[in-house]
């Protein structure tokens, strides 16, 4: 047994987990690739490899690559006012702790909800005195309604700062996904197979999964309330019904732009080899190596960091283009390299990619309702490899 599988194993004895897969390659070539323990903690079912998962938030990275491609094609830019796409949002109102309202100084742009810097929130933001009107309206909880009629309610709500002033994880990439609906006049999900998934030929990641895969989607543990999703208290390692918050399959497809795409180990891996050099599978360039290098330069100032979600500090890193950068090691909490980013899943998925050191590593398992660290332990133990 590896020491992967030893980390995996750890976690599923502690009755954390109900079972993992991981992936890591170093220069492209797999050095650890394994599952350990169950698909389905109830039935004891083994887990078995390549297996289908709900990604969440491991949806952004690709919907934000997908508006880059649109700015290198000029059909975007940073600098972009969002109310130009969507008029609701010239609307917009700053609501303070103490409750009083404001104007905006300037409006939304592109920038700004790339980097999480719009003021936009989330349900689940602990201490955010916005965070309340997202609950209120269950912003993540309802997947019968269109990703418009979701941006237009998040249009309603107010924001919790003046945009760029501040940092805060939220439902800006949903908005980014309704703007490149508008611009190329589309549904989200044909704007990222044209853009992403079929140039890096991703062919099992999508919104819905065929109803000849369905056995392969592996079962949600722990809990669905979008609500709960930042929280100490571990949730009861029991199978839940994610169908309803999060369906596989329905007549009109849950398009979201800051979640809601499943996805497999390989497809991911795909997605991961282009992160680490702008190409396909077959060397062919996908984005520029100017844009490349552009898209994953952190864009926060000191005054915004440490990065909080909620309680949790991610300690050393900053924020790029399409997630989190690792611009001071000496203040990180788990081993790990300067220029080292990725991003986690609701569901405890998690990847990471280190180009200095030409690394990456994926984590995969179907567990919400509490803060494991399993992820920071499989990045530091990958680092042993090189």
């Amino acid at each position: 047994m590896d020491q992967f599988s030893k980390i995996a194993k750890s976690y599923i004895d502690m009755g954390q987990i109900a079972g993992l897969e991981w992936e890591i390659r170093h220069f492209n070539k797999i050095v650890s690739k394994g599952v350990e323990g169950f698909s389905d903690i109830e039935k004891k079912l083994i887990l078995k490899p390549d297996q289908i998962y709900r990604i969440y938030s491991m949806t952004k990275p690709i919907v934000s690559v997908a508006a880059i491609r649109l700015i290198e094609a000029n059909k975007l830019s940073l600098y972009s006012n969002i109310q130009d796409f969507i008029p609701s949002f010239k609307y917009l109102k700053i609501m303070r702790p103490n409750g009083e309202l404001e104007r905006l100084k300037r409006p939304i742009n592109v920038a700004d909800l790339l980097t999480h810097t719009s003021g936009l929130s989330y349900n689940f933001n602990m201490g955010c005195s916005v965070a309340q009107f997202y609950q209120e309206k269950n912003i993540l909880n309802d997947p019968n309604i269109s990703l418009e009629e979701m941006v237009e309610q998040i249009a309603t709500l107010p924001l919790a700062f003046q945009p760029g002033e501040s940092w805060r994880y939220s439902v800006a990439t949903d908005v980014i996904g309704r703007v490149l609906e508008v611009i190329e006049n589309k549904g989200l999900n044909d704007i990222l197979d044209e853009q992403i998934l079929n140039p890096l030929e991703m062919k099992d990641t999508a919104f819905t999964v065929s109803k000849n895969n369905t056995k392969k989607v592996m079962p949600m543990h722990g809990d669905t309330d979008a609500n709960k999703l930042i929280s100490f208290q571990q949730a009861p390692l029991k199978i839940v019904d994610a169908e309803k918050s999060h369906p596989s399959q329905a007549d009109v497809i849950n398009l979201r732009g800051g979640t809601g795409l499943f996805s497999t180990i390989n497809d991911y891996q795909l997605f991961c080899n282009f992160l680490l050099n702008g190409k396909n599978k077959r060397g062919s360039t996908v984005i520029s190596k100017t844009m490349h290098d552009f898209m994953l330069t952190n864009r926060l100032s000191d005054h915004m960091l440490p990065l909080r979600l909620g309680p949790i500090a991610l300690s050393g890193y900053g924020w790029n283009l399409i997630g989190r950068v690792m611009i001071n090691k000496g203040l990180a909490m788990s081993l790990t390299e300067d220029g080292e980013f990725g991003w986690s899943g609701a569901a405890s998925t998690y990847y990471w990619i280190d180009r200095k050191n030409q690394l990456t590593g994926i984590i995969m398992t179907q567990y919400i309702g509490g803060y494991i660290t399993i992820a920071d332990d499989f990045r530091g133990a990958s680092y042993s490899l090189i």
